[in-house]
């Protein structure tokens, strides 16, 4: 399709999501004081360093108990699909047949950690914040696939409730706007509606939402959650209609206060060529809404490498693009009154565009992958400076106490403020064809916001 006629296209169906969600903050009316585009749990805010977060992965009890059965061929990387997501994302970072395969690569059992011993490694990185002065606040879902689908779900959020905990789920939805999913995964709960789910879950005052928008366009969001095998489309049919109808529900829920949250934020990951040019006005359309957005392109693991393969022919213009769609969201912050100029050039260029700069890689664990393996983060795991080792080897604290993580905190208290993107970061420029940042991109884009900001 001509890119002109793309555009009216894109422009066409968001006028019509408007009609659908209506704008609180319209243009650049002011949002409420306090408004913040991050979380609950999202940012860390700490000057001391410290283990405050972490990733984590669950995976419901009769998937393990089957995997782990050495008598049975079953395992989680034959049954991801679809009994752990009923996406097929073309860029997904979690899928990784290290993590889930029935055997290591030595030929060892790959065993999968059970509930019981997940919160297990969590009560000790309770201890490992106690013996620091400080608290645990928060972890994050990652994978594998929706916990939504988990039938634990409900009692994972009820174990990280008892910890004082935050649990941030990042999900596509799909449970949130169909009746007919979220029946049948959460049906053994009582629950037979989608608004019933959205319901609940805001009832969790220790949930938090990072809901995934990729495109206004239905088409290229299907096709940003799907892929062709054997000339086959696998993944949920229909999801932007499915989308939209959660998105109804949530913006009408109790995850909301006086028309903006911080409770749930709009995840536009991993910006692609295929949305680059909609992602300005899917920030500016989500904020209207008094709803943060995090932004940022492909991690650098997982689907997200083959992504990165796909994006070097055009990698030079996409990069040069990512520059420009960074420096038009800072300066609508600051036009919207979100950030001052000030503010950004003392926290510095956020790897999640024009949201709290992320820290994880500072004063976060890491990413504990269902199998025990610890990486830095989500972003990249292929080698010691990314993979830190097994807690199902390796007690967490002897992990955390030669955690390059750790010593990036300790190293630089600014990284305790903005770590930018140590996994997906180039650190010269040989790397821009293979790293989702390019060399020097940070300081590109200060300059360029400085420059547009003092001649408007």
């Amino acid at each position: 399709m001509p890119y002109i006629v793309m555009q009216k296209h894109i422009l066409a169906h968001k006028e019509a999501l408007a009609k659908r969600l209506p704008a609180r903050f319209p243009g650049l009316d002011p949002l409420p004081e306090g408004f913040r585009n991050s979380t609950r749990g999202w940012p860390v805010r700490s000057d001391k360093p410290g283990c405050y977060t972490a990733d984590i992965e669950h995976v419901p009890e009769r998937m393990v108990q089957k995997h782990n059965d050495g008598s049975s061929d079953y395992s989680l990387l034959s049954s991801y699909h679809p009994d752990l997501c009923v996406h097929r994302c073309p860029s997904c970072f979690s899928e990784q047949d290290a993590v889930y395969a029935k055997r290591k690569a030595d030929g060892s059992p790959n065993q999968i950690m059970t509930m019981g011993q997940t919160f297990g490694v969590i009560d000790q990185l309770m201890g490992i914040a106690a013996s620091e002065g400080h608290r645990f606040e928060s972890v994050k879902f990652l994978g594998p696939g929706e916990l939504l689908m988990n039938p634990e779900l409900f009692d994972i959020i009820e174990e990280y409730a008892k910890r004082g905990i935050t649990i941030g789920i990042f999900t596509k939805g799909a449970l949130l706007g169909s009746d007919e999913l979220a029946c049948k995964y959460q049906g053994h709960r009582g629950i037979s509606t989608a608004k019933e789910l959205v319901d609940r879950l805001a009832a969790c005052s220790n949930v938090t939402l990072l809901f995934s928008f990729q495109s206004f366009d239905p088409d290229t969001q299907q096709g940003l959650v799907s892929r062709t095998v054997d000339g086959k489309k696998l993944g949920l049919r229909g999801y932007p209609d499915i989308r939209l109808k959660a998105l109804e529900y949530l913006l009408a829920s109790d995850f909301y206060k006086d028309g903006m949250t911080d409770r749930m934020c709009i995840a536009n990951t991993p910006i692609v060529p295929e949305n680059i040019d909609e992602s300005l006005g899917i920030y500016r359309f989500f904020i209207e809404r008094g709803t943060p957005v995090i932004m940022t392109p492909t991690m650098v693991s997982g689907l997200g490498l083959i992504q990165l393969g796909r994006q070097k022919a055009v990698m030079n213009s996409f990069q040069e693009r990512l520059i420009e769609l960074y420096v038009e969201v800072y300066l609508y912050n600051i036009r919207k009154g979100i950030q001052t100029m000030e503010q950004i050039e003392r926290e510095g260029i956020a790897s999640y565009v024009g949201a709290a700069p992320c820290s994880q890689a500072s004063n976060g664990f890491g990413l504990i992958r269902a199998n025990g393996r610890v990486d830095m983060c989500p972003g990249r795991a292929d080698g010691p400076d990314s993979i830190f080792g097994n807690v199902q080897e390796t007690d967490a604290a002897e992990i955390y106490s030669r955690s390059p993580n750790r010593m990036r905190g300790e190293a630089d208290p600014h990284n305790l403020v903005n770590n930018r993107c140590p996994a997906k970061d180039a650190t010269r420029p040989e790397q821009n064809s293979c790293r989702s940042f390019p060399f020097g991109f940070y300081d590109m884009v200060m300059e360029r916001v400085k420059q547009k900001h003092q001649c408007p």
